[in-house]
């Protein structure tokens, strides 16, 4: 995956399943090799739209890297869960990541603060019940 300098932006590209909701592709980054092993995006996991020129797993990885600077390998896939957000219905779909490189400079590092998070501080930080939902389902969920 090549990892840009700048963030997308727009949504001429994005992905709308057949109800008309949203497709967001997200991770549950994990650093196997650390405690905490999560990164957490204060209180948020990085997700952003899915785009039609990539497969889910590299849009999942592509928003993984704009918003916490995080380069990986999809490990996995978590499920999918519907909600809502910002008033439109979207289609979350989330992946883990296990984690090869944190970077010091990355698109949105003036926009978004990076958090290392332990399982449990994890679910607890997450907003969303699809947040959680993925954290549950990840490799470490069984093992807290």
């Amino acid at each position: 995956m090549k990892h840009e300098a700048t963030a997308r932006t727009g949504r001429d590209k994005q992905i709308y399943d057949e109800t008309g909701a949203r497709v967001v592709a997200g991770c549950v980054p994990i650093d196997v090799n650390t405690k905490p092993n999560f990164v957490n995006l204060e209180w948020i996991l990085p997700k952003g739209g899915w785009e039609s020129d990539e497969d889910q797993e590299t849009s999942a990885q592509r928003e993984c890297w704009e918003e916490a600077g995080v380069k990986g390998s999809i490990a996995g896939y978590l499920g999918a869960w519907r909600e809502t957000q910002k008033k439109q219905p979207c289609s979350f779909r989330f992946f883990e990541l296990h984690v090869e490189s944190l970077e010091d400079n990355w698109p949105e590092k003036h926009e978004r603060r990076r958090k290392w998070a332990t399982y449990e501080e994890a679910l607890a930080l997450v907003p969303r019940q699809c947040m959680k939902e993925a954290v549950r389902q990840c490799s470490l969920g069984g093992s807290q």
